[in-house]
């Protein structure tokens, strides 16, 4: 891994490109391939330890870049009138955007540059059943620009690192003692290169009587197609690299993480105190923080400050890749077991062909663990064709109460 990124990178890059696309007719395999050598040629760690990465752009389309200030100023404007109309968003918004500053994950810049720029609408997403952030900021990095590309366009989403949820969950379920835990803005630990800080600018103010201001967020942002690769690739590399050093920590971090999330477990219990040691050290060298630990034997935590407990009996296996969404699997501390939330049924007088397909689409279950369970409901939907039943047109009594 370099200490600096090369000079003529992007040239080099170029003409990579070029050579294996036409080396092979796999378009995914030459990005991926790609994407690999830009994140070998140009990664390196700061003073601090933390990561330094440069945004993995296709040569050939990031130039095709057009204007994107007049757009993201009409979504600002918009914002700023929602959050007026809703002071306690407008605060939440405030101090996140103050968070963002205070920590140096944005900077200020002047508006004149002649680079290639790109700006990044920005809007609230909010998540009530978080213990941590209730709102968070998503970064609209798929908003096309003037040319009709956006800045999603132009980056390559890289390889998937890490092994499917469903298998660090199997494994999860062989251990005696489970440990789970996640990494505090995993994204934000991990720093851009200075050059790619004008692809991810971004308008800001506190009030409308203030200027609007332009900054550059300076670490991987949540929005970008990269993002999901270049986190969890840092995890990967910081493994390869502290195998001697933290042999277990790095076992684990290389196989029972699913993007910021650890779902591990020991056998014995100071084989675990030994494991969540490691893990803390290991993951601080690179800035990572481990945060909400947790675990079916309350003495592996014991030297675990408070304040990094998950207090929660139960937990939702979350996909971090969505902030609205979550995979419906729950863990149950007191039993060791897995439940599966389920959805409020719309309430509605009578019963309607898309009523019942409306709470069908609500059963997410892409780990296909409930499958048995919820295909009634589709054979359900089958049925309601056989019979030819309108759309919003009550179902007869009888299909009424299978429903029921």
């Amino acid at each position: 891994m370099n200490l600096c990124v090369t000079t003529n990178i992007q040239d080099q890059l170029t003409k990579f490109w070029e050579l294996e696309t036409c080396r092979t007719n796999s378009t995914n395999s030459v990005e991926e391939s790609a994407c690999e050598t830009i994140f070998e040629q140009t990664t390196c760690r700061d003073t601090t330890g933390r990561f330094v990465v440069t945004l993995p752009k296709k040569p050939l389309i990031i130039e095709q870049l057009g204007e994107s200030r007049t757009t993201a100023m009409r979504r600002f404007m918009g914002l700023e009138r929602r959050l007026h109309a809703n002071p306690e968003l407008r605060n939440a918004y405030t101090d996140f955007i103050h968070e963002y500053q205070l920590l140096g994950h944005m900077k200020e810049v002047a508006v004149q540059t002649t680079k290639t720029v790109y700006y990044l609408p920005h809007h609230a997403v909010m998540k009530p059943e978080s213990t941590t952030t209730k709102l968070r900021v998503v970064f609209d990095a798929s908003c096309l620009t003037t040319t009709g590309v956006s800045l999603n366009d132009a980056l390559m989403i890289g390889p998937v690192i890490q092994e499917d949820l469903i298998n660090i969950i199997v494994r999860f379920c062989l251990h005696r003692y489970a440990v789970v835990a996640d990494i505090a803005k995993m994204y934000r630990m991990i720093r851009v290169q200075p050059d790619d800080g004008a692809l991810q600018r971004i308008l800001w103010r506190d009030s409308p009587t203030d200027d609007i201001r332009t900054y550059e967020l300076t670490t991987v942002t949540y929005g970008t197609a990269c993002a999901p690769y270049l986190a969890t690739k840092c995890l990967q590399q910081l493994a390869d690299i502290s195998e001697e050093t933290h042999p277990t920590a790095a076992k684990i971090l290389r196989r029972d993480f699913y993007m910021d999330d650890l779902l591990s477990g020991v056998d014995q219990i100071p084989q675990g105190k030994m494991v969540v040691s490691e893990l803390i050290n290991l993951l601080d060298s690179a800035g990572f923080p481990l945060r909400k630990w947790s675990s079916n034997c309350s003495e592996i935590l014991s030297d675990i400050p408070e304040h990094l407990h998950d207090d929660r009996s139960h937990l939702q296996l979350d996909s971090s890749n969505s902030v609205i969404k979550t995979l419906g699997l729950v863990w149950e501390l007191s039993t060791d077991t897995f439940q599966f939330s389920t959805p409020k049924w719309a309430s509605a007088t009578f019963i309607t062909k898309r009523s019942v397909l409306s709470d069908v689409s609500r059963l997410f279950d892409p780990l296909g663990l409930v499958g048995p369970v919820i295909v009634q409901a589709k054979i359900f939907i089958q049925e309601l064709w056989k019979q030819q039943c309108g759309w919003d047109e009550p179902l007869p009594a009888e299909l009424q109460d299978q429903w029921q």
